[in-house]
C-alpha cells in the first residue's frame, strides 16, 4: 500500500484553530493550512482596523505562528505588545505581528501576498488562507429583536443570554479566488473549533464557500463546543 501525504484545511478563527493546527502539525502525513475568518472588531485587530483601513490582522497571525518551524520563539517577539513610551502613543498595547503584518499589506496593497510574506519569514510549513480580503462587520438580531454590529459586540450580546435569531456580513463579501482553489483541493475540511457565532458561521457566510466545500472530495469534519 503506498501512503501519501494528505492536504488539510483548517477552517475557523480565535484561539481554537491555532490549537487545532499546533495538534496536529506534528503528525508527518498532514500537510495544513488554516482558511481564517476576517471580522475581529477588537483588541489591537479592531483598532488598526478602524484607524489604518486595513484588515484585522490578529487571527492570520496566530495561525500563521502556530504553523512556524521556530513558533516558540517567533510568539515571544511578535505576541510581545508595545510598551507606552510617550502620553497618549497610539502603537501602545499593539502587537509586533499585528503592526508588520499591516504595514507588509500597507506597503504592498495586498494582504493575501502579505500573508505569504510573513509566511515566507516564519518558515511556515502549511499556508494561511484569509477566507476573504474585503472589509466587513459580523451583524446579528436577537429574540428581542434588538440588532448588533461587530464581533466583540455579538459576543457580549451572546455572554449576556440573548437568543441570536439571524447573523450576516455587512456588506456581503465573497471568497478570493485563490482561496476558493485551494479549498476545492483539500482532501478534507476540519472547522471548529471556535465560537459558532463569531469565528464559524461568518465565515460560511462569506460568498463561494459553501460552493468550494461542496467540491471537496473528502469529509467535511465539524468539532463542536461542549457549550
Amino acid at each position: 500500500m503506498r501512503l501519501r501525504e494528505l492536504n488539510i484545511g483548517c477552517v475557523g478563527g480565535g484561539t481554537g484553530l491555532p490549537s487545532l493546527i499546533g495538534g496536529l502539525k506534528g503528525n508527518p502525513w498532514l500537510r495544513l493550512s488554516a482558511v481564517v475568518t476576517m471580522f475581529d472588531s477588537g483588541g489591537s485587530s479592531g483598532q488598526l482596523r478602524d484607524e489604518l483601513g486595513v484588515l484585522p490582522p490578529g487571527d492570520v497571525l496566530k495561525c500563521a505562528l502556530a504553523l512556524a518551524r521556530n513558533e516558540r520563539e517567533a510568539r515571544s517577539v511578535l505576541l510581545s505588545r508595545l510598551p507606552m513610551l510617550e502620553q497618549h502613543d497610539r502603537l501602545a498595547g499593539h502587537t509586533g505581528g499585528n503592526l508588520l503584518l499591516s504595514m507588509m499589506e500597507t506597503y504592498s496593497g495586498d494582504f493575501l501576498a502579505a500573508v505569504d510574506g510573513l509566511r515566507g519569514l516564519l518558515g511556515c510549513r502549511g499556508r494561511v488562507f484569509p477566507v476573504t480580503v474585503e472589509l466587513a462587520s459580523i451583524c446579528a438580531e436577537y429574540a428581542d429583536g434588538t440588532v448588533t454590529r461587530g464581533e466583540v459586540e455579538v459576543d457580549a450580546g451572546q455572554a449576556r443570554g440573548h437568543e441570536v435569531r439571524r447573523i450576516w456580513l455587512e456588506p456581503q463579501v465573497s471568497i478570493h479566488p485563490v482561496v476558493a482553489e485551494a479549498i476545492r483541493a483539500f482532501d478534507a475540511v476540519i472547522i471548529g473549533p471556535g465560537s459558532f457565532f463569531t469565528s464559524l458561521m461568518p465565515t460560511l457566510l462569506v460568498g463561494g464557500v459553501k460552493e468550494s466545500l461542496a467540491a471537496v472530495k473528502g469529509p467535511i469534519i465539524l468539532v463542536a463546543n461542549l457549550l
